[in-house]
């Protein structure tokens, strides 16, 4: 039934293609102007993030390129376009006061999807089918179907456990989800010789997806760190419907995808703000795990290119993706840049180019930091074809200098008129790590991450700590054992990786290796966001390091269980199950008590408060709080500047508000400061002089 479905959608001529994208058009805008709840807050998502991709994906002639590719880059164009498309809207302020409003917004993006649909009508071919775009083949012959269909659940227990968990401490069900993903993957492995090549991609979209529906679904509300700060610049912007870097003249505040991006797909949706990061970019993350597979899928079997992407996964910054997602959206475009640079299937050189501009032209646009991981990374490559002619030919190869021009000049145009305030914060951090290489982070650990140093065994605090460090110290391993199997076998792997990939791996592992002997450089900048950054290059390392380690013990019969041991013991740790199991509660997701639950974890009445006391307080006034209360004051449209943290150094009474939220009020508990927790009664000179002024049993406000 399926693939004689297939079969019809295949058959679909260019006409009934052209209509079909009219229509659906049509359908879609009559949907956000009827304002229909629910299909609101759905279908122009999903419209709009993949069907004007999918046009220029056409447009380019791009028809015998596989589906999966296909559908990430409709979903990166997409996501580019609107960028672009919201970035130009509001350069026409104040020609228009409110550029980012819905009439200006719809009828933009409608111009766009007429003409792009059009230019895809033009340039194809009369024979053309939906078969060009559509080409699946789902030959129920071609293996079991059951695992494929089984994965669907993990989404769907995602959503149930996090309901059940939100509104009854109960986390069976998540329990349950987090049991079956590793019990799942055994299948796969004990089945691989029988099940459909489409489960390996399938099931690591949802398995992916059911762990960022984890995390993002818990709480009502945004969860994380960096995240409220992200989303104060974007409620900025939805307030204003327009960007204005001097309304909070912040590095935060200059990248796209947190400012316009956001603020356009509430426009068209009128979903709730929170859930355009909770869940619309929970959706959109999703996809990144797929580019990790498609690339490492080039150079080797589809099993072990699974394995890549498994890697990807299980990382704690993807599980916790949606805590920071300015590096989501710019991880997706730099992803999708390196896919199309290392993808054969571009002969065309004009194709290539394009799109690679257009996805390192958004990365910049999106985050500052990632950018600039991105130029120490790809311009060595662009240039290894010139460099190789001066060395070997003496013939000078200008090849890509035309890609590196304007990449350069787009970064310095951007970064020195349109997002000064990052170039300057570079600049800063540069400056205060030489400070600390130069000596003003004494001791071992002195200016080093956390992590670094755990990884390094130093500063382990408990067991699970303990296993932690090991199992990441084994994925190393086996990556160093990838690199040293390159270096042996040089012609070997330059034969399978080419070396232009060969330099992304090198270059990928000196970033690291900075990270680690340079003092200051993991401080301002997380070495977990740096990894799961350059594991686009360095998860081949681990497949290749898994294989390696298999013919060192000679028993290569025992590969699929070690790939399955790492794997599964990186999805534990990945996920804090070692502690749970020690009973020590540190998970955000399935533990109802525990620092991190207490940090993340935010109720309604906190945010009730907070609004509450920003509309009746004297707007003259700061308002103090602690380490954690600054989240909550902002989901409050508490003015950042307004909002003071407490300096429990020093023993004095603090002047204006002061703002408990649920921790403090119910479990008594003060975070000074994110790692060090204590109980309010140590510092009662704060209320001094205080009275109580509002109290919802959440939250409390002094005066």
């Amino acid at each position: 039934m399926i693939e004689s479905t297939l079969t019809k959608i295949r058959n679909f001529n260019r006409n009934g293609w052209l209509l079909s994208i009219l229509i659906a058009l049509l359908v879609t805008d009559l949907i956000i102007i009827l304002n229909l709840d629910l299909l609101k807050q759905a279908i122009p998502f999903i419209f709009f993030t993949i069907i004007p991709g999918m046009l220029i994906v056409n447009i380019l002639r791009l028809h015998k390129m596989e589906f999966l590719k296909k559908f990430v880059l409709s979903v990166g164009l997409s996501i580019s376009l609107l960028i672009f498309t919201g970035f130009l809207l509001n350069s026409l302020y104040p020609l228009i006061p409110k550029p980012l409003a819905l009439e200006p917004v719809l009828i933009a993006l409608n111009l766009e999807v007429v003409i792009l649909a059009l230019l895809d009508y033009h340039r194809s071919r009369e024979s053309f089918s939906m078969g060009d775009i559509f080409n699946i083949k789902l030959n129920p012959e071609s293996g079991l179907l059951a695992p494929l269909i089984f994965p669907f659940i993990f989404p769907v227990l995602a959503i149930l456990g996090t309901y059940l968990m939100n509104n009854h401490q109960h986390n069976l069900i998540l329990m349950v989800m987090l049991f079956l993903i590793p019990a799942y993957l055994v299948v796969i492995f004990y089945l691989k010789d029988r099940i459909n090549p489409l489960t390996y991609p399938v099931s690591l979209w949802l398995i992916g997806l059911g762990l960022l529906l984890m995390h993002g679904l818990t709480s009502n509300h945004i969860m994380g760190r960096d995240v409220h700060a992200e989303y104060y610049c974007f409620q900025l912007t939805l307030s204003n419907l327009h960007w204005d870097i001097n309304s909070y003249y912040n590095p935060y505040n200059a990248c796209l995808d947190i400012t316009i991006l956001p603020t356009l797909y509430q426009v068209i949706s009128n979903i709730s703000s929170e859930y355009v990061f909770k869940l619309y970019y929970t959706l959109i993350g999703s996809v990144i795990p797929l580019l990790v597979y498609l690339v490492s899928k080039k150079y080797f079997k589809i099993q072990y290119a699974f394995c890549a992407g498994l890697l990807f996964t299980f990382q704690i910054f993807f599980i916790n993706l949606t805590g920071a997602v300015r590096q989501e959206i710019a991880i997706l475009f730099f992803f999708l840049a390196v896919m199309v640079l290392f993808n054969d299937y571009l002969e065309k050189l004009v194709q290539r180019k394009l799109l690679f501009l257009i996805f390192i032209l958004s990365l910049i646009m999106s985050h500052y930091t990632t950018s600039y991981v991105a130029l120490g990374l790809l311009v060595p490559i662009l240039l290894l074809p010139f460099l190789k002619g001066l060395v070997k030919d003496r013939k000078l190869n200008f090849k890509n200098f035309d890609l590196i021009l304007i990449y350069l000049l787009f970064l310095a145009v951007w970064f020195l008129i349109y997002a000064k305030v990052q170039f300057n914060a570079a600049g800063d951090v540069m400056a205060a790590t030489a400070g600390i290489a130069g000596g003003g982070g004494a001791g071992i650990g002195g200016g080093r991450d956390a992590l670094v140093l755990s990884v390094l065994g130093i500063g382990l605090k408990s067991l699970p700590n303990t296993i932690s460090a090991i199992v990441n110290d084994a994925v190393f391993l086996m990556m160093g054992i990838g690199l040293f199997a390159i270096f042996r076998e040089r012609k070997k792997y330059r034969d399978i990786l080419g070396d232009k990939f060969i330099l992304g791996i090198l270059l990928s592992i000196t970033i690291l290796a900075l990270f680690i002997i340079v003092p200051g450089v993991s401080f301002f900048y997380g070495a977990d966001r740096l990894f799961f950054q350059l594991l686009i290059f360095t998860a081949p390392l681990f497949v290749i390091g898994v294989m390696k380690l298999s013919k060192i013990i000679k028993k290569p019969h025992l590969k699929p269980a070690i790939f399955l041991v790492l794997l599964i013991s990186l999805f534990v740790v990945g996920n804090h199950l070692q502690y749970h199991f020690y009973g020590i509660p540190y998970s955000s997701e399935y533990d109802s008590t525990g620092s991190i639950r207490g940090e993340l974890f935010i109720y309604d009445q906190e945010v009730v408060a907070s609004k509450w006391l920003g509309n009746y307080s004297d707007a003259d006034l700061k308002i103090y709080a602690d380490s954690i209360g600054g989240s909550r004051l902002m989901l409050g449209n508490i003015d950042i500047y307004r909002a003071r943290g407490i300096n429990f150094d020093k023993n004095k009474t603090i002047p204006d508000y002061l703002y408990l939220g649920y921790v403090g009020t119910h479990d008594g508990k003060v975070y000074e400061t994110l790692d060090v927790i204590s109980d309010w009664f140590n510092f009662d000179f704060l209320f001094q002089g205080k009275s109580r002024i509002y109290d919802n049993y959440y939250s409390e406000v002094y005066l």
